[in-house]
């Protein structure tokens, strides 16, 4: 881990809290604050489960991922984070951080004590907003989530996943179609709860369909229609091809 202080970074311009390094409204021309930023390196550890609350965190760049213990001491990961996520709003619950923090690959942060935070929030009804609209996004995430474990087979789950990363890396003004996996195959099937294997062959499905390309970790969406087909209708893709040829030439509806 090492400590740099810079300027901002293109990407702050996806930031939750960039208001507090800008003063003018124009984020294009203003004049930034010079805030530090710490740099971690893949597998460090940003904050571990039970530790106190005294900050919160702005991912500026890299990946990191959000895990809890289990009552066996197996790793449930809950989360992934990317540039412009905020990090460690379970904190505000009970004074102390229910899950802990790992970087996927070399990772920038920046700090804002909660002294800091307060006199901010104070002041600013746009970042109040932001926090409020961070609390609300990180719930509504859960809330999708138990849903896909619980009404979505391993075909949905997987591509609303890839859908989802595509749609937040576009949401960051980078490529929606090409993009690298920063988590392992290992990290996606514990997140989405699924074995490793069903992952591997899923992937090797949607990529002989042609709906995907993989290679290494670097994932192109090359049929983003079919994707979401996927996403929508129970079966595996080969399955979901067929039905939706099958539906294409019949014009007659039966209502079970």
């Amino acid at each position: 881990m090492s400590l740099n202080t810079t300027q901002p970074s293109p990407l702050c311009q996806h930031c939750a809290m960039t208001d507090m390094c800008f003063s003018q409204v124009d984020k294009n021309t203003a004049e930034p604050k010079v805030r530090s930023h710490k740099v971690y390196q893949k597998s460090d550890i940003l904050f571990g489960s039970g530790q106190t609350f005294d900050a919160i965190y702005v991912l500026r760049s890299g990946s990191a991922k959000s895990s809890v213990s289990t009552n066996n001491g197996d790793e449930q990961i809950s989360r992934f984070y990317f540039p412009g996520d905020l990090i460690g709003l379970d904190g505000f619950d009970k004074g102390s951080h229910a899950q802990s923090i790992t970087f996927l690959e070399t990772s920038s942060v920046c700090r804002i004590g909660l002294g800091e935070l307060d006199k901010a929030m104070a002041s600013s009804a746009s970042i109040r907003r932001n926090i409020l609209q961070g609390m609300s996004h990180a719930l509504n995430e859960k809330d999708k989530f138990l849903l896909s474990l619980n009404h979505m087979n391993s075909a949905q789950r997987l591509g609303t996943f890839i859908l989802d990363l595509s749609s937040r890396f576009e949401h960051r003004g980078l490529s929606c179609n090409v993009f690298d996996l920063s988590m392992t195959r290992v990290d996606i099937a514990n997140y989405l709860g699924m074995a490793i294997e069903t992952v591997s062959r899923l992937l090797t499905q949607l990529q002989n369909e042609q709906i995907i390309e993989v290679k290494k970790r670097r994932v192109s969406i090359v049929d983003p229609e079919k994707l979401r087909l996927c996403r929508l209708t129970e079966g595996e893709p080969h399955i979901l091809l067929a039905a939706k040829v099958h539906q294409s030439n019949n014009i007659q509806v039966r209502v079970a």
